[in-house]
């Protein structure tokens, strides 16, 4: 088995007697031990009258077995025992994953196996949770992925199996001619599921004997049916469906063009990866490229290439560009532009150095990758398992062999107007058609003759151009040599009026990787939402404006990004270190000549403004939590502010504003990881050059929060045109002491299993249903949240009272072992070592931000959760979470099928936003 030398963990593949295979994996210093399961059967195989069967039987597999049959019992001990599970169901596999505690990883094997050999399928279980998937279809129904997705499966062929529908709803999961749809479902689960479709991956600090050992004892005696799988052979499309223009209606405002083209599997050239060399060229984003020529005509805002969905016969490529207005009017030239790059490519293109630098960067990657979550690394090492040779399931992400030139030209054949389906998502169209379950308006028509003709005989365009060898590709691999002092927490080197220089070498992931971040704080970026908007369009600006230049960086492992925050703008690069300050330089030298171009300008607004609006059609209970902290952080105002202060804002207000900007203004920055302390400090001289202005002022942003203190019971009634209603009940604490992070994070922890449990399996009030931790500056708080098609905000409302007036007498119910165990489950979460060189920066980084100059908050936080007991957290439930003492804040909206009732009754709405944020410091 091909493993990079960086990877330090043991494999061992094997097929067991019933013909399951199995990769075991053994990582000495993995913190949690996981395991994932996929079985080679989706939604391609749902029996016609019983469409959505494979998702529901997805759902029920974790709601009871013949040894452990308690509903949720599963979920209640991964929560105790520190873990997380899921699953999910895709068109032509199912994959089921957990991970937990080592100490827990037997019992866990012992529970999740049962679900491939001794299901109940409970009768009440199988009531419930069809409710379930019916409110999944019901939460989605105005989600625009789904709805055009919904027309794709309407437009290829009628009789290829990605036609039917997926999720499933209470009309094709109904009982019905006298069978009840459970009969259905065991018929189902005893036919598909079977060992020799499925693949295992099992991680963990066990050794590779003891995790054969668990493999034997749990899954070895998962059946083989005698069914054989019959091979897809009816084609995804026909001659019928190609040469088609469709238009789809969406509900947000968007402008999508796609061009796809219909391929056989690929899978077979997986160790090649010619579509990759072929995407490769056509999504180029440097100077010359497809994008960048569209781009300065004003037409479209972005390219992707090489994506579309596959399966074990079919594999489509697309080319998604999303068009300007001027773009809308223009799909003719722009796909004749696709055809012009495609001609240029074959022509051109096909050259042995470009797939030797494209293998250069895969190889790059996977000699220096990095850990990943044990959950994150059996959930795409089962589906490599059952893809890939058993040699190449590590490093088959990552081949790239031999130049197969004839292979690419084969593939390049496809690309051509005659296999083309054309797509417009935009509104205002003409349509003649809807589609099902989700109503999505669309039209199909052919292709014009003038159009074939216009697109088959496309000359090059003098214009276009290929990319040029990459300047960014690292030649020094080996990582510096520590100094003195790398193994300790980041060191301030230096403290100066208005700048702040933190440094760390990375001492323990020895990978030629650094990341920098600096954040600029200026209290003039933050002083209004108008201000806040400024610095969020000027960010906007400065990135498009760096994009063309930076893009073979990005190709050759680094990437940058800068955002803007509650202060200002943080201003990040990370990956390969060797070329970092090559990139910086670039970037600062593009702020520097910084130009406010009046096309971009407009073209941004635009972009910005069709974003915000968008959110606004979001589902609701992510607009309350928008608002949520819109309302608490006047620094962080929610969408509609940003869009009405951003209508009014004019490009000539940029530049004086960007002066004013940093007139007054706050450096902190962390250099890490591959990094020498000299070439740190050199790294800060050429920022401070960079924003050094005359007769500057030094000072920090603040970061006002309101806090709720005494406030009681607060409400805030939202609007939002869907379907569905929603409630957000926030809980805040006033002081941001380890003790009070510990109890707010336990009882999130304590609290999640059991409300889900409680309000989504067994009252069924909608599908998302949940509890979480939320820190705002610093401040711990509490959300309980559920999103319902079946209930009114008040009734919500008394439902989560109820639970919470309940939540005491349930932690009395805990014996002291289940107590300590959710404890230590918890402790095992925030104690886990950094998986990785980007996951250890970020948290240092967060200390910075958190002013923990120690780095020892979490530590902290772990002493104090040991020291907490069941009385302390039973006194917090009833002293600060009980309904009728509570400080909290309650947000809600009345969903369209709730429109007949009475908004909330209880506590004091919020009248006026700009009074309650007068409180704020």
């Amino acid at each position: 088995m091909h493993i990079s030398p960086n990877d330090h963990k043991q494999y061992r593949y094997l097929t067991l007697a019933n013909e399951l295979r199995v990769l075991l994996v053994h990582d000495a210093e993995a913190p949690r031990s996981a395991a994932a399961l996929s079985v080679e059967i989706g939604h391609f195989d749902d029996p016609i009258d019983r469409q959505g069967m494979a998702h529901f039987l997805e759902h029920m597999l974790f709601l009871g077995t013949e040894k452990f049959p308690r509903v949720g019992e599963f979920q209640t001990f991964i929560n105790r025992s520190g873990g997380s599970n899921n699953a999910w169901t895709g068109t032509e596999n199912t994959t089921f994953f957990f991970e937990v505690s080592p100490h827990a990883f037997e019992e866990g094997l012992d529970r999740f196996g049962q679900f491939f050999t001794a299901p109940l399928f409970n009768e009440e279980a199988v009531d419930k949770e069809r409710q379930a998937v019916d409110s999944e279809y019901k939460l989605k129904i105005k989600d625009d992925v789904r709805r055009l997705y919904q027309v794709q499966k309407e437009t290829i062929n009628p009789a290829h199996p990605f036609s039917k529908f997926s999720v499933g709803d209470l009309t094709t999961l109904e009982d019905r001619d006298g069978k009840s749809v459970r009969e259905d479902l065991l018929a189902f689960y005893h036919q598909h599921y079977s060992a020799d479709v499925m693949g295992l991956v099992l991680l963990g600090p066990q050794s590779l004997d003891e995790l054969e050992q668990f493999t034997n004892a749990f899954f070895s005696h998962i059946p083989k049916t005698e069914v054989v799988k019959t091979p897809l052979a009816t084609p995804f499309v026909t001659e019928n469906e190609k040469q088609q223009f469709i238009q789809i209606e969406p509900i947000k405002e968007l402008r999508k063009l796609t061009l796809s083209f219909s391929l056989p599997c690929v899978d077979e050239f997986y160790t090649k990866k010619p579509l990759s060399y072929i995407a490769h060229l056509l999504g180029n984003e440097g100077q010359g490229s497809l994008m960048s020529v569209l781009k300065k005509r004003g037409l479209i805002n972005t390219l992707t290439a090489g994506g579309g969905i596959n399966g074990s016969n079919f594999r489509e490529f697309t080319v998604g560009l999303n068009l300007t207005p001027k773009g809308q009017d223009h799909i003719d030239d722009i796909v004749t532009s696709v055809f012009q790059y495609l001609k240029l490519i074959q022509q051109h293109g096909l050259a042995e150095w470009r797939q030797q630098e494209k293998k250069a960067v895969l190889e790059m990657a996977f000699r220096y990758q990095e850990k990943s979550r044990p959950l994150d690394t059996v959930s795409y090492l089962v589906l490599n398992l059952l893809h890939y040779k058993p040699e190449d399931i590590i490093y088959g992400d990552y081949m790239m062999e031999q130049y197969d030139q004839p292979l690419i030209e084969q593939l390049l054949d496809y690309l051509e107007p005659s296999n083309m389906r054309l797509t417009l998502v935009a509104q205002g169209g003409h349509y003649d058609r809807t589609a099902q379950w989700y109503d999505t308006p669309y039209s199909v028509t052919p292709f014009t003759d003038e159009q074939k003709t216009l697109w088959k005989n496309v000359a090059l365009d003098p214009e276009l151009a290929l990319p040029d060898p990459n300047i960014y590709l690292c030649d020094n691999f080996d990582p510096l040599p520590l100094e003195a002092g790398s193994e300790l927490p980041p060191q301030l080197i230096q403290d100066l009026p208005g700048f702040r220089l933190w440094y760390k070498q990375e001492h323990d992931f020895r990978v030629p990787k650094g990341i920098v971040y600096v954040a600029i704080d200026s209290p003039h970026a933050v002083s209004s939402p108008r201000n806040i908007v400024k610095t969020r369009l000027c960010v906007e600006m400065l990135l498009e404006a760096i994009n063309e230049t930076a893009y073979p960086a990005e190709i050759a492992g680094m990437s940058y990004n800068l955002y803007a925050h509650q202060g200002g703008v943080t201003l990040q690069l990370s990956g390969f270190s060797e070329k970092q300050p090559l990139l910086m330089k670039l970037i600062l030298e593009r702020f520097a000549g910084r130009s406010f171009d009046k096309d971009r300008f407009t073209n941004i607004k635009a972009q910005m403004l069709r974003n915000w609006r968008n959110a606004a059609e979001d589902k609701p209970i992510s607009q309350l939590f928008n608002q949520l902290t819109g309302l608490l952080q006047p620094n962080n105002p929610p969408y509609p502010v940003l869009i009405e202060a951003l209508e009014s804002i004019e490009l000539d207000e940029l530049p004086s504003f960007v002066e004013e900007m940093f007139a007054e203004l706050h450096i902190d920055t962390f250099v890490y990881g591959n990094w020498l302390k000299k070439d740190a400090l050199a790294l800060a001289e050429t920022l401070k050059d960079a924003f050094r202005v005359t007769d500057q002022l030094y000072g920090e942003s603040q970061r006002p929060l309101v806090r709720l203190e005494n406030s009681g019971t607060l409400t805030y009634e939202l609007d939002c045109n869907h379907e569905d209603s929603a409630i957000l009940m926030y809980y805040q604490s006033q002081e941001t002491t380890p003790e009070q992070i510990a109890i707010y994070t336990l009882a999130n922890h304590l609290m999640s299993t059991t409300f889900f449990h409680e309000l989504r399996t067994k009252q069924q009030l909608g599908y998302m249903v949940g509890t979480a931790n939320l820190p705002l500056n610093r401040h711990p708080g509490l959300i309980l949240y559920i999103q319902s098609p079946v209930a009114d905000p008040g009734y919500l409302l008394e439902a989560i009272d109820d639970f919470t007036n309940a939540f005491a007498l349930v932690l009395l119910e805990l014996n002291e072992a289940q107590w300590q165990a959710s404890k230590q489950g918890l402790i095992a979460q925030i104690s886990e070592p950094d998986t990785n060189l980007r996951a250890r920066a970020q948290r240092f980084w967060v200390s910075i931000g958190n002013k923990d100059e120690s780095f020892n908050q979490r530590q902290r936080v772990v002493d104090a959760l040991e020291k907490l007991d069941r009385v302390d957290m039973i006194k917090f439930i009833v002293d600060t979470i009980k309904p009728r003492t509570a400080n909290r804040l309650v947000m809600y909206y009345k969903g369209n099928a709730h429109s007949d009732s009475e908004s909330l009754d209880i506590g004091q709405p919020i009248e006026s936003v700009t009074d309650f944020q007068n409180k704020a410091y």
